[in-house]
């Protein structure tokens, strides 16, 4: 079995730590990390001349490469992943977005990039003899495009057309637990009463909530702040959690989804769950099952558009 080294940079210095553990092995970079991936938020990427620079040193090593990614593409259906920030990985949650364009030298749409012809000149230096003629560019859009939105459904409609069968619980059960892979998850729990406002806390929330009490929206939550704010008793509590990617690398790697520590009200733990899957249980709501049944709003009070009221922004 051969080793090889992933890097964006420093060939000399990883071919160098390789050779220390496999003298006799051939030079490979496996992954060339030519871009990076876009997450919500700031996101740093090799420049083109960077990226350029580093396919250049590498072959000027006389050594094999993949570049990472050649290609860019899409993530559909809820398959878009997240990353853990810090050196080691194990920090805040970073999702990535539906786009994998990952500012590849062939970007999204299958299109070359100025990183492309970048990339051409640093291996016709290299090459035998003359490249290949590229491929015609693919069409576009001749003009932008716009979509007006003017109807939305309620959330509590979305669950009655698509949800799945509610759970009762004594304790908040896992997405995994409920067989769902990715999506959102209503967990509903009555705060006993009568009983003064104390601090309302969400222990292990993976990894966003829009929380309700009574009907009325309080905030919106993640892992990093999940603490509701004083609830009186007695009050229904309903937090509708959405998972905003698999970690797809690392030690927080296969890390459940959902509440996976449990509600506080003060010091007291909550009993007494009832959860229900909004649309995406495994298999079957990427592909848009039962769509068609989904009630309509068009506006007012109590419709609110699902993505947007779940990601914390402004409806209506």
């Amino acid at each position: 079995m051969l080793a090889t080294v992933n890097f964006d940079s420093g060939a000399r210095e990883a071919f160098a730590a390789l050779r220390r553990h496999r003298p006799r092995s051939p030079l490979m970079c496996m992954e060339l990390w030519c871009g990076w991936f876009t997450h919500w938020g700031p996101s740093r990427r090799p420049g083109t001349a960077e990226a350029a620079g580093a396919l250049r040193e590498i072959l000027e090593c006389g050594a094999s490469v993949n570049l990472y990614m050649a290609h860019g593409s899409t993530n559909f259906g809820g398959w878009a992943g997240a990353n853990r920030s810090g050196e080691l990985h194990d920090g805040a949650l970073r999702p990535t977005t539906t786009s994998y364009d990952y500012d590849a030298p062939i970007d999204e749409r299958g299109a070359p990039t100025e990183k492309f012809w970048r990339f051409r000149e640093v291996l016709a230096a290299h090459a035998p003899g003359p490249l290949p003629a590229p491929p015609p560019v693919p069409p576009s859009l001749g003009r932008p495009v716009a979509v007006r939105l003017d109807r939305w459904a309620p959330l509590e409609g979305v669950l009655d057309a698509l949800g799945g069968p509610e759970t009762h619980t004594a304790t908040p059960p896992t997405f995994e637990e409920l067989d769902v892979d990715r999506g959102v998850v209503r967990y509903r729990l009555e705060v006993p009463g009568p009983r003064p406002p104390y601090p309302l806390r969400v222990l292990g929330l993976r990894d966003r909530a829009l929380a309700t009490v009574d009907g009325v929206r309080a905030t919106v939550l993640d892992e990093r702040d999940a603490l509701l704010g004083e609830v009186a008793g007695p009050a229904t509590v309903d937090l509708w959690v959405e998972s905003l990617g698999r970690v797809n690398y690392g030690p927080r790697l296969a890390e459940p989804k959902g509440i996976t520590g449990g509600v506080l009200h003060e010091w007291q733990y909550l009993h007494g769950v009832r959860a229900r899957p909004a649309a995406a249980r495994r298999g079957r709501a990427a592909r848009g099952a039962g769509a068609d049944r989904v009630p309509a709003g068009a506006g007012g009070r109590g419709a609110r558009p699902v993505r947007r009221l779940l990601r914390g922004g402004r409806a209506g």
